[in-house]
Parts: C-alpha cells; sequence; structure tokens
C-alpha cells in the first residue's frame, strides 16, 4: 500500500505549487485498488516554502494528507485495502466462470 504522487503544476516564476494529483494504491496479491485525488493550494508562500527544487515526495505527500485531513486519510486507506482484498478474494475464488461444459 502506498500514497503516490502523480503529477504536479507549478508557477513558473517562484516554484509554487499549485496542484498536486496523487493516488493511494494497495496490491494485495491478485487483488488491486485505487483512489485518486486532485488538491489544488493556495498561492501564497509562507515562511515554511520549499523551493520546487527541494521538494520530495514524502514532503507533498505529507501536504495532501493534510490537506485530507487525518479522518479522511484513515477511511480511504480502509475503504482501498477492502476493496484490494474484496477483489483478491474474488479472483481466487470466483462465483461465475465462462465456459462450455461439452468443450
Amino acid at each position: 500500500m502506498a500514497w503516490k504522487i502523480l503529477n504536479m503544476e507549478h508557477k513558473t516564476s517562484d516554484g509554487f505549487v499549485i496542484e498536486v494529483t496523487s493516488t493511494y494504491e494497495k496490491k494485495d496479491g491478485p487483488g488491486y485498488a485505487s483512489l485518486l485525488f486532485v488538491n489544488e493550494f493556495e498561492e501564497t508562500a509562507g515562511p515554511e516554502f520549499i523551493p520546487y527544487k527541494d521538494l520530495t515526495e514524502e514532503v507533498v505527500i505529507g501536504w495532501v494528507k493534510d490537506a485530507l485531513g487525518a479522518e479522511e486519510v484513515n477511511k480511504t486507506e480502509a475503504s482501498v485495502n477492502a476493496l484490494a482484498a474484496a477483489k483478491k478474494q474474488e479472483i481466487e475464488n470466483p462465483t461465475i466462470e465462462p465456459g462450455l461444459p461439452w468443450v
């Protein structure tokens, strides 16, 4: 399971990040699930401003999680993890199969 940053848009004048596209994904054997997020950020650089070239994925994931809030992060992780487990169960123990019995 992992949070990943897929893309960021930033101002070329000062490197301020204005939009982050991220995902939380979980792979459980053959089961896989993910949820996509797009967060927009205010164009106001404060004392904690980090130059664009110095950003790391960990820092930006922290921004995304802060923007979502702890409750939404926990809900997202639980939901995606449960969906991946359900898909794994469905793949490993199918209840419906195609085919013809006489072939």
